[in-house]
C-alpha cells in the first residue's frame, strides 16, 4: 500500500443500528476499491470486516474493523463498527479515531434507535457526517420516508444530494440533485439519461431542501434565497465542502450494497466533501514542560500517536491500533510510551485490512495503522518521543449497565486467566 500525506487521508466511521448494512457497505466499497475480486456475504461468513469466529457464527459485527481503501489517489480508512448497544465501547473508540462519519440507515426499516444514537454521538464530538440510505434494491425500501423522518428530527440541515430511480419495483438508477442530471445502470455501466417525468416532483422537493440547507449557511446566501435567486452548481458544491465540515449541512445519499450500486458515487463524495484529519484539532500535554502541545495532525511536529484500540487474535497476534496525531512515524522508530515511561523500538509498521496485516514504510499525521507485539502498551496509551513526551487524554468509554464476576474453579485456571489479561 502506498504512503499518503495528511491531506489525502479520510478517516470515516460507519455508524448505525444493528443490521442496517454497515458491513455489507464496507464489503461493497472494498470490492470497488480493488481489495477483493468478489463480494463476500454476511450469511456466508466471508466478509472482509466480520472475520471473527463469533461474528461469523452470529452474523453481526462485534468488533470494530479497519479497512483502508485506495480511491482516486486518496486513502479512505473505513472503520466498520458494531450496531448493537452491547458493543458501544467499540463504537466510541472508533469515533475517537475518525474525522468524519457515515450514518447508515436501512431504506426498509427507516430511522431506528441506533440511528438516533449515532447522530447523538456525532453531535457530542462534533463529527462531520453524511447519511447513507441502504437497501435501495429491496421492494419496500423508500428513500423519501427516511428523508422525511430525518428532517423531522434534525431540521433543514439535511440535504439530499442523490435519490433513486425505480422502475417495476427495481432500483435502476439515480438522480443527482446538485447537477440536476440522471444516470442509470446498463450492463454494469453508468449511462447518463433523462430525468423521468415521475421523478420531477421528488427532484423539486429535494432541490428545495438542498437550497434551504445551503441558504442557512450564511446571511448572504439566505438573502439571495429569499430574494428568489437560485444558486449555481459551483456555489452549492463550495458551500457543501465548507459547511459539511462545521456540521451545518448533512448530505443524504443512497444505494444498494449487495448490487454495489451508488457506492462509486459515495466513495467520490467521501473524497470531495468529508474532511481530512488536518481539519480536526487535537492537543496533548508535553510532560517535560507542562505546556499544551497542539498536534493538530501536523506532519512537521514531533512524532506522537494515540493507541485507540488493541487487537488480540489467536491467528494474527497482538496489534496496537494507533492514530498518528503529529509527525511521521517510520519503520524501526524508537518511541516512548509516556504512560508506562519506557522506550520501545516499534519494528515494522502495518495497516490492517480486516484481519490482514499489510506492511508500510511510514504513517503520516492523521493516518491509522498498527504496531505489532508492543509488550507493555495498552489501549489509551500515548506513543511519542523522549525528547517531546506528549500525553493525550484517554477517550471516554461508556460505563456498562451490568457487571459479571467469574470465580475460577482452581488456582491453575486463575493463573491462566491472569496471563491472558496481561496479554
Amino acid at each position: 500500500m502506498n504512503v499518503y500525506t495528511t491531506d489525502k487521508i479520510r478517516n470515516v466511521v460507519l455508524l448505525g443500528h444493528g443490521g442496517c448494512g454497515k458491513s455489507s457497505l464496507t464489503e461493497a466499497m472494498a470490492y470497488l476499491g480493488g481489495i477483493t475480486s468478489r463480494m463476500g456475504k454476511i450469511t456466508e461468513g466471508n466478509t472482509i470486516s466480520d472475520f471473527g469466529k463469533e461474528e461469523q457464527k452470529r452474523e453481526f459485527s462485534i468488533n470494530t474493523s479497519i479497512v483502508p481503501i485506495e480511491w482516486e489517489g486518496y486513502k479512505i480508512n473505513i472503520l466498520d463498527t458494531p450496531g448493537y448497544f452491547d458493543f458501544v465501547g467499540e463504537v466510541e473508540e472508533a469515533v475517537g479515531a475518525a474525522s468524519a462519519a457515515i450514518i447508515v440507515v436501512s431504506g426498509k426499516s427507516g430511522v431506528e434507535v441506533g440511528t438516533v444514537k449515532a447522530w447523538e454521538l456525532c453531535e457530542k464530538y462534533n463529527i462531520p457526517r453524511m447519511i447513507y440510505v441502504s437497501n435501495m434494491d429491496v421492494d419496500n425500501a423508500t428513500f423519501r420516508r427516511v428523508v422525511e423522518e430525518m428532517t423531522e428530527l434534525y431540521g433543514n440541515k439535511l440535504a439530499p444530494i442523490h435519490f433513486p430511480i425505480r422502475e417495476n419495483e427495481k432500483f435502476v438508477g439515480y438522480v443527482n440533485v446538485v447537477s440536476e442530471t440522471a444516470n442509470r445502470w446498463e450492463n454494469k455501466k453508468v449511462v447518463e439519461c433523462a430525468i423521468p417525468d415521475y421523478s420531477q416532483e421528488n427532484l423539486q422537493i429535494y432541490r428545495d431542501s438542498l437550497m434551504e440547507a445551503v441558504a442557512e449557511t450564511s446571511e448572504e446566501l439566505m438573502d439571495r434565497f429569499f430574494g428568489g435567486e437560485t444558486f449555481s452548481e459551483d456555489e452549492i458544491r463550495a458551500a457543501m465542502r465548507t459547511n459539511i465540515n462545521d456540521c451545518t449541512i448533512v448530505p443524504m445519499t443512497m444505494g444498494s450494497n449487495t448490487l454495489a450500486q451508488g457506492i462509486y458515487t459515495l466513495l467520490d463524495d467521501i473524497v470531495k466533501y468529508l474532511p481530512s484529519p488536518e481539519s480536526r484539532e487535537v492537543a496533548g500535554i508535553n510532560m517535560k514542560t507542562n505546556e499544551i502541545f497542539a498536534a493538530n495532525h501536523e506532519f512537521a511536529k514531533a512524532k506522537s500517536a494515540y493507541i485507540w484500540k488493541t487487537i488480540v487474535d489467536p491467528f494474527i497476534g497482538k496489534y496496537s491500533m494507533i492514530k498518528v496525531n503529529s509527525g511521521v512515524i517510520k519503520t524501526d522508530d524508537l518511541l516512548y510510551n509516556v504512560d508506562k515511561e519506557l522506550e520501545e523500538k516499534i519494528g515494522k509498521l502495518y495497516v490492517l485490512q480486516g484481519n490482514k496485516p499489510i506492511e508500510v514504510k511510514e504513517l503520516h499525521a492523521g493516518d491509522i495503522g498498527a504496531l505489532a507485539k508492543l509488550s507493555d502498551a495498552r489501549t489509551g496509551d500515548t506513543m511519542a518521543t523522549k525528547a517531546t513526551p506528549v500525553k493525550y487524554g484517554k477517550w471516554a468509554i461508556s460505563t456498562p449497565y451490568t457487571y459479571k464476576r467469574y470465580i475460577p474453579k482452581n488456582k491453575a485456571i486463575l493463573i491462566k486467566s491472569l496471563r491472558h489479561c496481561k496479554r
